[in-house]
């Protein structure tokens, strides 16, 4: 019951961190608060962590094996992340328009090695790790089947995406008729990544691997568009 109370609260701060702070920043996690908001989510989820009884190691703390995972995961990220991005391009055949995102036209390129070397790892990498990865799956898996427990994990990371992902398709150039399918199809990928991190999570026995996935995909993804943005 106690990891099901974390899952809930994890869902409603993610739903409620971007209408309040999301505006400070130019791009997803990307400004001092959401630093601020991650280094306490940091602190919640080591918190719920001691209240049901996880040790480091469950918590995918360890050094064994950290450099190999984080290897595998950084890889993997990489692989589809470039995928993603390649289909994005293709976006213009489809829907007769390119997709741009609106918050990388006023980007540039030291803000943009800036936000993915340092704000995206403190303010949503990393919090978002040790909790969805660490504490939400560890406290799963010492419960439940471990298929169960990773698509419960993803489910949750998935819904914790809700208002970011409506705001994000909005700051995009779709058409108005795409919106929401959009916005729900970004649901659907989260949670797709959401299944994918937490069985690496599972397989490598270390966080590092999830870590290092969940970073290199989205600095692929946002160096993929910023790039297609600048090109003339």
């Amino acid at each position: 019951m106690k990891i099901w109370v974390f899952a809930a609260f994890l869902v409603l701060w993610g739903n409620l961190l971007h209408p309040l702070i999301g505006s400070s920043a130019v791009l997803p996690g990307g400004s001092w608060l959401f630093v601020l908001a991650g280094a306490v989510l940091i602190g919640a989820s080591l918190i719920a962590a001691r209240i049901v009884g996880l040790s480091p190691v469950s918590l995918g703390l360890r050094r064994a094996g950290a450099a190999r995972g984080a290897a595998i995961g950084a890889l993997a990220a990489g692989a589809i992340a470039a995928a993603g991005v390649v289909v994005l391009r293709l976006a213009p055949a489809v829907i007769g328009q390119p997709v741009g995102y609106a918050p990388l036209a006023r980007v540039s390129s030291d803000e943009l090695t800036r936000h993915v070397a340092f704000f995206l790892p403190l303010g949503a990498v990393l919090p978002e790790e040790l909790a969805f990865r660490g504490t939400l799956l560890g406290g799963l898996l010492a419960r439940y089947r471990v298929r169960t427990a990773v698509a419960a994990s993803a489910l949750t990371f998935a819904l914790w995406h809700g208002t970011v992902a409506w705001f994000t398709v909005l700051n995009t150039s779709l058409p108005v008729v795409l919106i929401i399918p959009a916005a729900l199809g970004a649901l659907f990928v989260v949670f797709a990544g959401g299944l994918v991190m937490g069985a690496l999570r599972v397989a490598t026995g270390t966080l590092a691997s999830s870590i290092a996935a969940h970073w290199v995909f989205n600095a692929v993804i946002l160096v993929g568009l910023w790039t297609d943005r600048a090109a003339p």
